[in-house]
């Protein structure tokens, strides 16, 4: 509720006034599937699940735009409380909704096999800031953080800081993807969004960290993130990409 009333807010105040912004979020949706394995699943069987899960969308224009992963916890306070999580990103609630539609009314066979308990379902907005381009890796890298504005902060304020040092990381050879992400249901965060930051490539996570350690730490853009808000509980996870559109 806090981000839906946060973005509410922001709508009305862009009509109410003059400020302006740098740059205009590009907007879409996911969904995210935190669950635990059922009694005597494992890894094999989820893969088993997403071949099964392809073969049903194949041909319906409702999955046309779907971009669907597997995450695994790797880094993260908890290794025991997720198994795995399964994304869905989708350009915009139109196609998420259609496809939810498809897969209730003629999925049922497909998800009677799914091999988790979930432990919760999120819908959220996503504001893209920069993407990590896709190569023939097997396996990515991504990493959040809850984060909370910092007084007199707008969302739009923190989006245009990320862009300035996205494209300075991307001047210096940074391939790392970035978004905010605002719940808009399954959760009830005690934040203002989430901030991603993921590579389509392990190493290249790794390389890009180094980039930013050498290149891009106490440089005025990345002096900016620390001014618009402070970001905890970070975790990180491996994902398996399992259909691009």
């Amino acid at each position: 509720m806090r981000i839906l009333i946060l973005l509410i807010g922001l709508s009305f105040s862009a009509l109410g006034t003059a400020q302006t912004y740098q740059y205009e979020p590009v907007v879409n949706k996911a969904e995210y599937w935190v669950s635990k394995f059922a009694a005597g699943k494992d890894m094999n069987d989820l893969l088993d699940w997403s071949k099964d899960y392809l073969k049903f969308t194949e041909g319906k224009a409702a999955f046309a735009n779907v971009n669907s992963s597997i995450m695994t916890p790797y880094y993260t306070g908890d290794v025991n409380a997720v198994d795995f999580v399964w994304l869905d990103i989708y350009p915009n609630s139109t196609d998420q909704y259609a496809a939810l539609e498809e897969l209730v009314t003629n999925g049922a066979a497909t998800s009677a096999k799914w091999p988790g308990n979930n432990v919760r379902v999120i819908s959220s907005w996503q504001w893209q800031i920069s993407d990590s381009p896709i190569g023939d890796d097997a396996y990515g890298m991504v990493h959040y953080q809850d984060c909370s504005l910092k007084e007199n902060v707008t969302l739009r304020d923190a989006f245009d800081a990320y862009k300035n040092f996205a494209a300075q990381a991307k001047a210096a050879g940074d391939t790392m993807g970035r978004k905010m992400i605002f719940s808009e249901s399954g959760s009830n965060p005690s934040f203002d969004y989430v901030y991603t930051l993921w590579n389509s490539s392990i190493s290249k996570y790794g390389a890009d960290s180094d980039t930013y350690v050498s290149q891009l730490m106490g440089t005025a853009e990345d002096k900016v993130l620390d001014d618009i808000s402070t970001c905890v509980n970070g975790r990180t996870y491996t994902s398996i990409p399992v259909s691009q559109p």
